[in-house]
C-alpha cells in the first residue's frame, strides 16, 4: 500500500468531518481489507462502530458489494442482519481504498411497498364492482320493471295517492340507475380489467354519431350541439376508441346537467405551438386536439380542484359526486391513451382533451 498517498486520501476526509458530520448520510473510509479508518457522526450513531472493526463484520460480504458499487458507479443494496431494514450502499475508489455513503431508504421502499399493496387491492376491487355489474342492476331493472307495469294497469287500476308513489319510485329507480352507472365506469377504467379498443377510426363520423344520440335526449330548440372541425389536418386517427367516445359522452352528460339552455360546441384541431409547449408535447408525434366548450355555469376554483377525484367528493351531494364520477373516468381514459386533459372555466366551461393520433412502435 502506498501510505503517503493514503494519508493524503484519510487527511482529504477528514477535512471534511464537519461538513460529514451534518448530513443525514452514513459515510465511511475504508482500505482495500475492509478495516473502516474512519466515519461520520451518522455512521457511528447508527452502525456502532468500534475501534478495528471491519465493514464485513457490520454488514455480511460487504467487501465484495462495495467492489461491485465502485466498478458499476451505481448504488447496491446491503443486506443487513436486521429484518425489512433496506439500505442503499454507493461506493467510490480512491487507489485502492474506498469511500462509502450508505443510505436508509427503509421508510421510503416500505412506504412504496405500502402504496402498491393499497393500488393492487384498489384495483382488485374496482375489477370485482365491475363483474358484479349485473348483480346491481338486475334488482334495479326489476323494480323499475314491475313499477311501469302497474303505471300501465297491469295489477289493475291504481289510485291517485298510488300512482304519485310509483312516480316517485320511477324517479328515485332512474337516478340511482344513472348513479351505478357512473360509478361502475368509473371503477371498470381504474381497474385493471379495462380492455382497450385501439384501432383506426374517423374522429368526425365518430363524434356526428355521438351528437345524433343526444339529439334524442335533449329538448330541440333550447340547446345546440355544434361540431367544428374545419382546421383538422386528418380525420382518420388511431387511438382507443372506446376511450374517446366514453370520455366524451361523459363530458357532454355533465355540460347538459348543468344547463337547460345554451350551447356547446366540440371544436377539432391540431394543437398550435403554445398549445404543445404548454403541455409538453413530443414534438415528433401527431396529437389531436378536442376541446368541448358549454354555456353552462363555470364551475369554481375551489370545485375544479378536485373535480376528477370522486375519493375527495365523499359527503358532498349526490350531484357533485354524480358529476365527479364522469369527469373522473374522462381523466382516466385519456391518460390510458397517452393523453392529456384538463378543465378550465370562464364564461362556461372549457374541456380539452389532447391525444396521439398515430400507433406507436410497440403497440
Amino acid at each position: 500500500m502506498n501510505f503517503e498517498q493514503f494519508g493524503k486520501n484519510l487527511n482529504s476526509f477528514l477535512s471534511s468531518q464537519k461538513i460529514l458530520d451534518n448530513l443525514p448520510d452514513m459515510y465511511l473510509y475504508i482500505d482495500s481489507e475492509g478495516n473502516i479508518k474512519d466515519s461520520n457522526f451518522q455512521a457511528q450513531n447508527n452502525l456502532g462502530i468500534t475501534d478495528n472493526i471491519t465493514i464485513n463484520e457490520l454488514f455480511d460480504d460487504a467487501l465484495s458489494v462495495i467492489r461491485k458499487s465502485a466498478k458499476y458507479k451505481k448504488a447496491v443494496l446491503l443486506e443487513t442482519k436486521t429484518p425489512n431494514e433496506f439500505l442503499e450502499l454507493t461506493a467510490s475508489k480512491i487507489e485502492n481504498d474506498y469511500i462509502i455513503c450508505i443510505r436508509n431508504n427503509t421508510k421510503i421502499i416500505n412506504d412504496n411497498i405500502e402504496k402498491d399493496s393499497i393500488e393492487k387491492f384498489n384495483n382488485e376491487k374496482n375489477a370485482m364492482l365491475y363483474k358484479l355489474e349485473n348483480e346491481f342492476r338486475a334488482p334495479l331493472n326489476s323494480i323499475a320493471g314491475f313499477c311501469q307495469g302497474l303505471v300501465d294497469g297491469i295489477g289493475g287500476e291504481v289510485t291517485e295517492k298510488q300512482a304519485k308513489y310509483l312516480k316517485i319510485i320511477q324517479t328515485n329507480s332512474r337516478d340511482l340507475n344513472e348513479f351505478i352507472d357512473k360509478f361502475l365506469n368509473f371503477s371498470y377504467a381504474e381497474s385493471l380489467s379495462y380492455e382497450p379498443e385501439y384501432k383506426k377510426f374517423d374522429i368526425v363520423n365518430e363524434i356526428k354519431e355521438i351528437i345524433k344520440e343526444f339529439d334524442k335526449r335533449i329538448n330541440h330548440g333550447k340547446i345546440n350541439i355544434e361540431l367544428l372541425y374545419e382546421s383538422l389536418d386528418t380525420r382518420n386517427i388511431y387511438n382507443d376508441l372506446k376511450a374517446i367516445k366514453k370520455s366524451l359522452v361523459n363530458i357532454l352528460e355533465t355540460s347538459l346537467s348543468a344547463m337547460e339552455t345554451g350551447n356547446i360546441q366540440i371544436i377539432l384541431s391540431n394543437p398550435d405551438d403554445e398549445t404543445s409547449i404548454t403541455f409538453g408535447l413530443d414534438e415528433n408525434k401527431k396529437y389531436l386536439q378536442i376541446k368541448i366548450k358549454d354555456s353552462a355555469s363555470s364551475i369554481s376554483s375551489d370545485e375544479l380542484r378536485h373535480i376528477c377525484n370522486p375519493y375527495a367528493q365523499l359527503g358532498k351531494s349526490r350531484k357533485q359526486l354524480l358529476k365527479s364520477f364522469r369527469l373522473g373516468t374522462v381523466s382516466i381514459l385519456v391518460k390510458r391513451s397517452n393523453g392529456f386533459f384538463n378543465i378550465s372555466c370562464e364564461n362556461g366551461n372549457l374541456y380539452n382533451i389532447i391525444i396521439p393520433t398515430e400507433k406507436e412502435e410497440d403497440e
